[in-house]
């Protein structure tokens, strides 16, 4: 009897453990904002390259920008810090703090700031003795770090996966930094690379990942280059079958940053990226340089009708259906019997080409049955009318680009 009660408390507390870890009330539809690393890197030295450096002056320039320009109203809410905030060392209690000649404010007082804009501030991490860029790391101090981004009104938890001594110790660092936070009382999403770190060695458990962490990656860090993009697209294809079904309200794969409006990207590349994200239902973390930033990068990044598909309520993450030669045909449901469905040209040479398929092919055959109206989103807006479940479309894509439509059911 003794041991059969002690088998019950277990499981109670195994429950009631992972009941605090599963929903802290965020990240209900993909989280938005903006991250520093892919633009800014580790730049720390603030003399010789001020606007590259990452200080509070950074963090506070963009909080600036967000709201004058339309990014809040759009939905991109969170301001992001990754590595290399800290200073070298923790101070005399063992508590993690900002780099005093960067930040010579505190990350509190960032904080306050940042949410007298109406924003809210991100902030970074990692599960090992050391971050990537060899800061301190959280290993031995998940409940000290998650009080202490807490005490400073942080908003959303980016935590790495470098340097842990084993992948127990990596998996056990991900479930006890997400208790910890929880534990604060504050709201504060998770953003985990927990199946990354994992994947070279095991197959990620999805299912246990998403009962810890908000969102997730998956894959190499984003750079900006075509290369990368399609590296990531292709990666998520071949993969769907086990990431796709666990994607959904509270958690989301992570196919990293939009590096839309810097120098690697063309037009046509820009516009696939946004439209892919979009369709993968992908927190849409932008990193580049909202300050200097082009007209038609900022329409493409702000455009309302591929946001609202990105935010769909329903939150389920879209998939490939078809590969045919150079084409790629992807489509999400949406709330309200909709779809999204995106036509990508993979070809590199030459110049436009037509993709025509059948409406039959998509939804299982429900996704314009019996009638649908059909909306171009992207690359411009168009309506291309009415038509029927056994209709065809034939669909003009430029090299590397996409077009977005959006189906409505009539």
């Amino acid at each position: 009897m003794a041991a059969a009660a002690a088998r019950w408390a277990l499981v109670a507390a195994v429950v009631v453990a992972l009941a605090v870890a599963l929903d802290n009330g965020v990240a209900r539809t993909p989280p938005m904002g903006w991250l520093h690393w892919e633009r800014f890197l580790c730049g720390t030295d603030c003399a010789a390259e001020p606007d590259r450096c990452v200080s509070e002056r950074l963090f506070t320039e963009m909080a600036d920008v967000m709201v004058a320009e339309g990014w809040k109203e759009a939905g991109y809410e969170f301001v992001c810090i990754d590595d290399c905030w800290m200073a070298p060392t923790r101070d005399e209690r063992g508590r993690l703090r900002a780099d005093p000649r960067r930040f010579p404010s505190g990350i509190r007082a960032l904080a306050d700031y940042v949410h007298s804009k109406g924003l809210k501030l991100g902030i970074y991490s990692d599960v090992g003795n050391t971050t990537c860029a060899g800061f301190p790391g959280s290993y031995g101090h998940y409940e000290l770090d998650a009080q202490t981004f807490a005490s400073w009104g942080v908003d959303l938890l980016k935590f790495d996966g470098c340097n842990a001594d084993s992948l127990e110790l990596l998996a056990e660092g991900y479930r006890n930094m997400s208790l910890a936070l929880n534990k604060t009382g504050r709201p504060i999403v998770y953003s985990c690379e927990w199946p990354f770190y994992l994947r070279p060695m095991q197959q990620p458990n999805y299912t246990e990942i998403k009962q810890y962490c908000n969102h997730w990656r998956n894959f190499y860090d984003v750079y900006d280059s075509w290369n990368s993009i399609k590296s990531i697209m292709e990666w998520t294809a071949l993969h769907q079958d086990s990431i796709v079904k666990i994607a959904g309200p509270g958690g989301w794969n992570d196919p990293d940053m939009l590096v839309i409006g810097n120098f690697g990207l063309s037009w046509e590349q820009a516009v696939t990226q946004m439209a892919m994200w979009a369709i993968m239902a992908a927190p849409l973390f932008m990193s580049n340089d909202l300050r200097h930033m082009k007209p038609e990068a900022k329409w493409l990044l702000q455009n309302k009708e591929v946001i609202a598909i990105n935010q769909d309520p329903l939150g389920k993450q879209g998939y490939r259906i078809t590969k045919d030669k150079n084409f790629e045909l992807w489509e999400r449901p949406l709330s309200d019997r909709a779809y999204a469905v995106a036509v990508l040209n993979q070809q590199e040479i030459g110049g436009p080409q037509n993709f025509t398929f059948s409406l039959t092919f998509l939804g299982n055959g429900l996704a314009c049955n019996p009638a649908c109206c059909i909306q171009q989103i992207l690359p411009t807006s168009r309506d291309w009318g009415v038509h029927n479940w056994v209709s065809s479309l034939s669909v003009e894509v430029n090299p590397t680009g996409t077009v977005l439509l959006k189906l409505v059911p009539l």
